[in-house]
């Protein structure tokens, strides 16, 4: 069954010791024009949090209005102890090198931990009519991105660095319906419609993966 990203996510966390990557998103002034901020929303949920993020006068900003988040590389960060979960939200597609970011994540685990990983959806309903109608073979993506995922390369990379999967969920962004243009718009209350019979085809999809 197909779910909201957050009644997704929060159930993941909660009362629960969190590290949290790339806990920016865009920039810290901007955080709430995107979407909701997901450090703020987690730490609601979690019993404690700390993230971190490259963008250095970003976390300063941050740090000074009382948030627990360090500088840091997702492909080089190693906290001083370990967390129960490790939460990092549309962010290994815009890694250059995604292997180093997950033996970090496994290093930064306690025993049998969790990694829970967001990704855009590269097949989700409003991608492939994009494609269609664009006559290409190129998914819209953001200009950042690295890499395209889907469930068996995402498991397949995660194996590799001492992971088991756990659960692939799909979602639809809480906000879909007032983000963007008036056409953007219309493009996701489309693909939420059509999504909520065919999960699969969702804008969002979230690995649940475990340290073995």
């Amino acid at each position: 069954m197909r779910s909201t990203f957050y009644e997704a996510v929060l159930p993941l966390v909660k009362d629960k010791a969190v590290l949290d990557v790339g806990s920016i998103g865009h920039s810290y002034s901007g955080r709430d024009e995107y979407k909701t901020w997901n450090f703020a929303v987690l730490a609601g949920q979690a019993s404690r949090i700390k993230g971190f993020d490259v963008l250095a006068a970003d976390v300063e900003q941050a740090r000074r209005d009382g948030f627990d988040i360090d500088v840091g590389d997702a492909e080089t960060y190693v906290a001083a102890e370990p967390y129960e979960v490790i939460f990092a939200g549309d962010l290994i597609e815009h890694l250059s090198n995604p292997g180093r970011f997950l033996a970090c994540c496994r290093q930064n685990l306690v025993n049998r931990g969790h990694l829970i990983l967001s990704t855009p959806n590269t097949y989700s309903f409003g991608k492939l009519v994009r494609v269609a109608m664009r006559r290409t073979n190129e998914p819209p993506v953001n200009p950042e991105h690295t890499f395209y995922f889907t469930p068996r390369t995402l498991e397949q990379l995660a194996t590799r660095y001492g992971f088991r999967i756990l659960a692939i969920k799909y979602c639809e962004f809480d906000y879909a319906g007032a983000h963007g243009g008036r056409l953007k718009r219309a493009q996701l209350r489309i693909n939420t419609k059509l999504s909520s019979w065919m999960p699969e085809f969702s804008q969002t999809m979230i690995a649940v993966f475990e340290k073995i």
